[in-house]
């Protein structure tokens, strides 16, 4: 079975063989940090939350073999449908107002609590590569290349960012990427740019979360300049759990912050990575999400098609939210509330990561497959801008 199933995971090896490691990490990392959970809500069984992360892990590898061997020109078929739902569970969402950790970004589905951002991250990376790929002969006008990229990313990200900036400014940078590479001029990215920073201001002085997003920065700035001030409880723990892993580490399951940090599972696992395994561990972590991302973007060097702007634009969208993740558990970045990718422990964003996962993998098959196919026949198509097939 195993032999199988090995013949035919299809792709970038290197890719597969990353995503491998990550969860490996992930189950060993999630293990350690919900034992003084499951003291407290299990009655002391600290494998039950190992399992049910186990189970996740499986679930999503399933999804991404599935994922992988889809044509991933079907995504371009049925993304408009994808959008559509996913405009429909913001709208939800919002109406509702149903409030988890101080903030209305959760819907239950199927009693699976659900954050319908997850989602919109996957749809508008895939929306936004066949926009741009359909319209890269006047990609560098205003009006037929620039405004309906504007209108769909303003569109989603605002729907979220009132709730949930962090996600809102995540998905706004990968666009702006995505947006890049596709070949939107630069000084209309620029605007882009500034019009962001505009509704931003906004936002900090008018959303029903700006309390708590002004304290945060008040919070970071304050940490930065001050030497003297250490910081909320929950950054104090997570720099004493850094500082504590030291270069090699306290061992794996001897980590003595995850007693005390909140969320260690969750917002702080990287922090507890380091603790166990040191600055070395902590920098294999990061290593493996750059490569996952340089991977990734490789594909657009040999495939100038609408999966490769896809492909880049959902590894901008993993790699970028386990960046900013890593970078408020060591204390360079004010707190989000980002996850990191695969690792931390999830539902449903496990899942949906696996799908992106997948997607990726099912362009670079094609684009390996192409490759193949081209030195076979000794010929290439020289394409220099982004098509469908």
């Amino acid at each position: 079975m195993l032999s199988w199933i090995l013949h035919r995971l299809k792709g970038d090896k290197i890719i597969w063989i990353t995503v491998f490691l990550i969860a490996a990490v992930s189950l060993l990392a999630i293990y350690s940090s919900t034992s003084a959970l499951a003291y407290r809500l299990k009655g002391g069984d600290t494998e039950a939350y190992a399992i049910r992360h186990l189970v996740l892990l499986g679930t999503g590898f399933v999804i991404i073999f599935v994922v992988h061997l889809v044509d991933y020109r079907v995504f371009a078929r049925i993304v408009n449908l994808m959008l559509a739902i996913t405009l429909g569970l913001l709208i939800f969402t919002i109406a509702q107002g149903s409030e988890v950790n101080e903030a209305a970004r959760w819907i239950t589905v199927f009693g699976q609590s659900f954050q319908p951002s997850d989602l919109a991250k996957i749809t508008l990376m895939i929306f936004l590569a066949k926009l741009l790929t359909q319209r890269q002969e006047v990609i560098k006008d205003f009006t037929e290349g620039f405004l309906p990229a504007l209108f769909w990313v303003v569109m989603i990200c605002g729907l979220i960012a009132p709730s949930d900036l962090s996600t809102a400014s995540l998905m706004f940078i990968a666009s702006v990427m995505v947006m890049f590479v596709a070949g939107i001029d630069l000084k209309y990215i620029g605007m882009l740019v500034l019009v962001a920073l505009l509704g931003g201001s906004i936002l900090f002085n008018t959303a029903s979360r700006a309390t708590t997003w002004n304290n945060r920065i008040a919070e970071y700035k304050e940490r930065m300049f001050n030497p003297e001030f250490d910081g909320s409880p929950t950054t104090v723990q997570a720099h004493i759990a850094v500082a504590k892993g030291g270069l090699w580490g306290a061992g794996p399951g001897k980590s003595s912050q995850r007693n005390f940090l909140p969320n260690a599972q969750s917002d702080y696992v990287y922090a507890i990575i380091i603790e166990e395994y040191g600055l070395i561990g902590g920098t294999f972590v990061l290593l493996l999400y750059l490569l996952l991302l340089f991977r990734s973007v490789s594909i657009v060097t040999v495939s100038k098609t609408f999966g490769a702007l896809m492909a880049a634009g959902l590894s901008f969208m993993l790699v970028l939210q386990a960046l900013v993740n890593m970078g408020v558990a060591v204390g360079i970045l004010p707190i989000t509330g980002l996850t990191l990718p695969l690792i931390s422990y999830g539902g449903t964003s496990i899942l949906l990561t696996s799908v992106s996962i997948g997607i990726i993998l099912s362009v670079s098959r094609s684009a390996l497959e192409v490759k193949k196919k081209t030195k076979t026949q000794g010929r290439g198509r020289g394409r220099k801008k982004f098509e469908i097939a």
